[in-house]
């Protein structure tokens, strides 16, 4: 591979059991939740501080923007030490932050400790990396599946408990939860994470100077980074505007059954697990591109939510589906580059995905201020024609293809690629 610093540790971790890889998933999808249970108290919170929806809508993606920067600034470093302590530390900071949201005076205090809070929240893709780099090559994109499965299930069903508490108690209430949650989490994490191996002695500087080169002379980490920020919006987009939709709409529903869509989407959380072994079977790219087609045919399918429950059930189910098996061939196939890069590679991906997820967030809020839900679906057909436009000219052609899907199978087994696709 090119562009990397050449004194890279060749430590080795151990073999993890399926048992610390499911582990490892429960604890992502705990985590996780901090991220998420801001969605569907969003009205809630628009009404106790007296914003309107697009000021409102700043706390989810200020939570978003932070979580993106802490992939950023702080995946990196799980390279150079023990990811169990990483983890252990920024799980204890996710605890001061959440207590801080609950007692926030006004909205701008709750968007900086919301910030904050996604910040240490990228303790979920600590964890995958730390999967997939102790999982043998040829079972890589099933263990990244099973944690990725495990995130999805904290993001969706997360929701769900949020709305619930939010309807009964408050949103502020929520936070306060979200805090005490974290207190067993931690615990868990002490005693049964194991511990992490690091696999370059590079200082920090160096570690984030070589995030570039792994982005430029790398095609499939590029590719991948790309199509998933555009996934990601398009998830982000319905998720962050659901509460919304169903309060303003027909049905005038409340917070608890915005997150109570949260269990239908669960039933597309397994998608991740399935993805990931078809990955593994019949390659990344093949995979990526169904799912770039299962999400925009999501949206199309909710062209008609706004006056159908059936149709936007439908659509829930649909768009996780396409969304998970996305976020895991696009992950497995970036993983697949270097295996002594894990964390960085890692980083580079989550960043761009929760960025495009941010910027889903904001102008989504913006389109369902002006548009209603036509905005909304008019945005995620578009993300999802330009995801296929990047995918098809990223596709090898002819005798190429044939070399490229050599390549990837290559890359798959040996964990190494010098080839930009």
């Amino acid at each position: 591979m090119r562009g990397l610093p050449k004194n890279e540790s060749l430590n080795t971790p151990a073999i993890a059991s399926r048992g610390k890889i499911v582990m490892m998933a429960i604890i992502a999808g705990a985590v996780i939740t901090n991220l998420y249970c801001t969605q569907p108290i969003l009205p809630l919170i628009a009404a106790s501080m007296h914003v309107d929806l697009t000021t409102v809508d700043l706390v989810a993606a200020a939570a978003l923007l932070g979580f993106s920067g802490g992939l950023a600034l702080l995946l990196p470093l799980g390279d150079r030490f023990d990811r169990r302590k990483l983890v252990l530390a920024q799980i204890a900071l996710a605890i001061v932050f959440g207590v801080g949201a609950a007692c926030a005076p006004g909205i701008w205090a709750l968007i900086a400790a919301c910030f904050g809070l996604g910040i240490v929240s990228c303790v979920p893709q600590q964890l995958v990396p730390f999967a997939a780099v102790m999982s043998l090559p040829a079972e890589r994109g099933k263990s990244v599946g099973t944690v990725v499965s495990g995130i999805m299930l904290g993001i969706l069903l997360g929701r769900t408990i949020a709305g619930v508490i939010g309807a009964a108690y408050g949103w502020r209430a929520v936070y306060g939860a979200e805090a005490a949650f974290m207190v067993p989490v931690w615990i868990a994490a002490a005693v049964l994470l194991p511990r992490g191996v690091p696999s370059t002695n590079l200082s920090y500087g160096r570690l984030l100077a070589s995030l570039w080169p792994l982005a430029r002379d790398n095609k499939p980490i590029r590719e991948s980074m790309i199509v998933q920020a555009l996934l990601w919006a398009c998830f982000n987009a319905f998720w962050v505007n659901l509460a919304a939709l169903l309060a303003s709409g027909p049905w005038h529903l409340g917070s608890a059954w915005a997150g109570g869509f949260g269990i239908i989407g669960a039933a597309g959380a397994f998608a991740a697990s399935f993805s990931g072994r078809a990955a593994d079977r019949i390659g990344t790219r093949r995979v990526v591109g169904a799912s770039i087609g299962i999400v925009t045919a999501a949206y199309v399918l909710r062209s008609g939510a706004n006056t159908s429950l059936a149709l936007l059930v439908i659509g829930v189910i649909v768009l996780d589906i396409g969304v998970q098996a996305g976020l895991v061939s696009n992950q497995t196939r970036a993983f697949s580059v270097d295996p002594k890069a894990q964390g960085r590679i890692n980083s580079l991906y989550m960043t761009a995905t929760f960025f495009g997820g941010a910027l889903g967030t904001v102008i989504s809020g913006w389109l369902m201020t002006r548009f209603g839900w036509t905005g909304i679906v008019a945005f995620g057909i578009a993300l999802g024609l330009i995801a296929t436009a990047i995918h098809m000219i990223g596709t090898p052609r002819g005798k190429t293809r044939q070399q490229g899907a050599q390549v990837e199978v290559a890359v798959q087994t040996n964990g190494v690629s010098s080839n930009p696709d």
